[in-house]
């Protein structure tokens, strides 16, 4: 099972976003600050890290840095309400807060290499 480090301050917003990601099937593990979330990064392994990017303080960047420097392989998609954020090359994607599901698991699913695959289309013979 996957294991998904979910950080966001509104506590609200983390644990609903972890519920979502657990019924989808995923374990997710919330924290609500940096400090927070590298500790948990330290006790635990986690495949994916999403935080939130705040503006005035970059947590979201810094953590992403702070991370890869330990654990490079790991995808970071920052979660936003501030508009596109460029994070260089420690940020493997940016998504809006406003369109966070199903983006984020379409996300997870396209670094997992799960991507949807387009839909065929039946075609209906008629016989003459």
């Amino acid at each position: 099972m996957k294991a998904i480090l979910f950080v966001d301050d509104h506590e609200v917003l983390a644990r609903l976003s972890c519920e979502i990601l657990e019924m989808q099937g995923y374990r997710a593990v919330s924290a609500f600050n940096a400090a927070q979330a590298l500790e948990k990064f330290d006790q635990e392994n986690f495949d994916f890290l999403v935080p939130d990017f705040r503006k005035h303080d970059l947590i979201g960047l810094e953590l992403a840095r702070k991370v890869h420097a330990r654990s490079p392989e790991i995808p970071v998609i920052i979660v936003t309400g501030y508009g596109p954020v460029d994070g260089g090359k420690d940020v493997a994607a940016c998504l809006q807060k406003e369109d966070l599901f199903p983006a984020l698991l379409e996300k997870i699913k396209f670094f997992l290499g799960e991507s949807a695959k387009p839909k065929v289309a039946e075609t209906v013979s008629k016989a003459s």
